[in-house]
This record gives C-alpha cells, sequence and structure tokens, in this order.
C-alpha cells in the first residue's frame, strides 16, 4: 500500500514549482515589454551649449595695429621663443556692443609668409590683444640683403562680412642677421649658426683628413691614460685650427648692421659662407670652429664679451672644464697664441660680463641650426 504521506509531499512540491514557475514567466513577460517599449522610442539628442555670437554693427567695433620691433622681422628668431623679441603685429580689438561676436582675423607678410587664420569669440564689452605672427616661408631664410615687404591684417565677422582690414610696410631681415636683444638675452640663438655639417667643397677643412668625422673620435674611445680624453680633446682642437690656418681665414674686425637696431644686432656668416671667403669677424670663425666641434659630436661654446667673441670646447661629455681658443690670431698664430689670447681676455674682464653660449644646452632647449 502506497503511503499517502508521501503522496501530500509531492503534490505540493508540484504546486509550488508550478507557482514559482508562473511569477518567473509574469516577470520576464513584464521585462520584455518595457525593452520592447524603451527600444521603440524616439532618441533624443541634446545639443551642445555654445556661445550665441551675434552680428553686430562695425561701429560699435574698435581695432588697433601696432607693429612692435620698429616693424623689423628677424627670421632666425622666429622659432624657438626669444625672451626678448617680438610678433610681427598686434591687433588690439574692442567690442563695444552688449552681445559677444565671432572674429575671423587673417594675417599674412605677403610674398613671404603662409596664410594665418585665427577665430575667436569677443565677449561683450570685451577688449582683447591678439599676437600676430605668421608662419614665414622657405625663400624667408635665404635672402642676404634687407627687404621691404608689407603685413596685410583683416578681420571678418561669421558671415564673412568686412570689419577691418590694414596693410601696414615692414622689414624682412636676411636670416643671417641677430637681434641680440637687451643685455645680450638672444645670445643662445647664436647657436642656430652652428652647423655640424660642413659642405665637401669648403677647401682645406672639409679635405683635411684630420677634420672628417671619420678621422677623429670626438670623445669617443680616448687612451687610457688619466690625460687622455683631456689630451684627444686638445689635438683635434689643433687640427681644426691647423686646417683654419690652411685655408687662409684672416681676422678683421668689422661688424655690420642693417635696419635701425643698430648696437642691438649684427649679421653673422654661415660656416660655408665664411669659408669661401679670406676675412672673417670674430664671430664668423668662432662659429665655424663650434660648427666642426659639434660635427665630431663634441660640446662646443662661443663666448661672448664686451666688443668680442672667441670659441672653445668642453674637454669632455661631462666634463665641467673648457679648452678656450681665440681664433682670431688666424692666419699667421699658432695654436698655443690663440689659448693664450682666449685665457687673457677671460682674466681681464669681470666675470659678470662673460656671456657663455653653450651649442649642446641651445640644441636641449629647441634650438637648432637654421
Amino acid at each position: 500500500m502506497k503511503n499517502p504521506r508521501i503522496w501530500q509531499v509531492l503534490t505540493l512540491m508540484s504546486t509550488t514549482a508550478a507557482i514559482g514557475l508562473g511569477i518567473a514567466l509574469g516577470v520576464s513577460w513584464s521585462y520584455a515589454r518595457k525593452l520592447e517599449e524603451a527600444v521603440n522610442q524616439p532618441l533624443i539628442i541634446r545639443e551642445r551649449t555654445t556661445v550665441n555670437a551675434l552680428p553686430v554693427s562695425p561701429l560699435l567695433m574698435r581695432y588697433q595695429l601696432e607693429l612692435p620691433g620698429r616693424g623689423e622681422i628677424f627670421p632666425a628668431l622666429t622659432v624657438g621663443a626669444p625672451s626678448d623679441y617680438w610678433p610681427v603685429g598686434i591687433l588690439t580689438m574692442t567690442n563695444d556692443s552688449e552681445h559677444p561676436v565671432m572674429q575671423v582675423v587673417s594675417t599674412e607678410v605677403a610674398d613671404w609668409s603662409l596664410h594665418q587664420e585665427q577665430t575667436l569669440i569677443l565677449g561683450a564689452h570685451e577688449s582683447r590683444q591678439l599676437r600676430l605672427s605668421p608662419p614665414l616661408l622657405p625663400q624667408a631664410y635665404q635672402i642676404e640683403e634687407i627687404r621691404r615687404a608689407s603685413l596685410d591684417v583683416r578681420v571678418k565677422d561669421e558671415r564673412g562680412d568686412a570689419l577691418f582690414a590694414q596693410t601696414r610696410p615692414v622689414l624682412l631681415h636676411s636670416a643671417n642677421d641677430i637681434y641680440w636683444g637687451q643685455r645680450f638675452a638672444n645670445a643662445q640663438f647664436a647657436s642656430r649658426w652652428s652647423r655640424p655639417t660642413i659642405r665637401r667643397s669648403q677647401g682645406h677643412l672639409r679635405r683635411a683628413p684630420l677634420c672628417s668625422q671619420w678621422a677623429l673620435a670626438g670623445y669617443l674611445n680616448p687612451p687610457k691614460t688619466p690625460t687622455g680624453l683631456d689630451a684627444q680633446v686638445r689635438m683635434q682642437a689643433n687640427a681644426v685650427f691647423r686646417a683654419l690656418s690652411k685655408s687662409g681665414i684672416s681676422y678683421v674686425s668689422s661688424i655690420f648692421t642693417f635696419g635701425e637696431h643698430v648696437g642691438e644686432a649684427q649679421r653673422i656668416r654661415l660656416p660655408h659662407e665664411t669659408l669661401s671667403l679670406n676675412n672673417a669677424n670674430c664671430m664668423d670663425v668662432s662659429v665655424v670652429f663650434a660648427s666642426a666641434m659639434e660635427n665630431l659630436g663634441m660640446k662646443p661654446v662661443i663666448v661672448i664679451i664686451p666688443g668680442h667673441a672667441f670659441a672653445g670646447v668642453k674637454l669632455g661629455e661631462q666634463s665641467q672644464q673648457t679648452l678656450y681658443i681665440d681664433l682670431t690670431v688666424l692666419p699667421r698664430g699658432t695654436f698655443e697664441q690663440a689659448i693664450a689670447r682666449a685665457q687673457g681676455w677671460l682674466k681681464k674682464t669681470p666675470p659678470e660680463q662673460v656671456l657663455t653660449v653653450d651649442i649642446a644646452a641651445a640644441r636641449a632647449m629647441g634650438i637648432y641650426p637654421m
């Protein structure tokens, strides 16, 4: 005979399972309905809030264009953020209206720069200065004499209506001209004239067997003696000095300046220009020596003192000592005389008046050869 208690338990379990299954089906159906309703809802896109710039009367806008630096442009200083230099122009814009306005400012040095365009929102009753420095084209770095040019500045609103237009004369310097700045603030930019590659056609300096990168090791593989690296650096510096002596370069005390920054600007020849001539001033020949040392992977310096300049090279990759050489003893002076003359300048010049252009440090600052 079957046990009735077992049947009661089985019946209860079946009933419970049926009820649970019914509840689960109901919940699943409700979730599916809600999901279907959500999918069928229209997609709502929230627009990004923007400044509501409105057209305003030109009578409520004021513009003033200024040319700092007397309108002179020095290509060598247009990159690298020199501390004492200026933009090509400064445009002051004033919005006297009750609404923000959109301004589209275009700038160009005709025939010498790219066309630069800047868009900004000028708030109600806001005044703002905009620095204008359109990037120069390659041909601006190839001129040898100062050129007259023009700066074109135009302002339009968001509809393209002209609000302001002005053309001002400017002077474009040769890329060989440097503006030193107050107290030689831009002196580190003299490193742009040092070129670690020397053209093969440049006479004795390139042909001399001791002056090629493949014959001299720079700071690498010095003799294993206490003064091995020191002696190796001196030997290489002497090799470059003798090559310059054979080239016939002679020193001339002349400084060329152009434009209105007389006493604050100077023309420096690039190494290949100096080597193609038979005379050079102190900066020119110091740049040639620095280029040759940099070509060998060493760390040259150019020292600037009141009224004069000479060169040097550090005696090791991490050395704090420098071998100084005054190349104005060329063409007949000796290497020893060049060293002695440089030391003489350092002894009689107050330390606060000695400015050292460290080529390797300038490269680390992003100041590269032209």
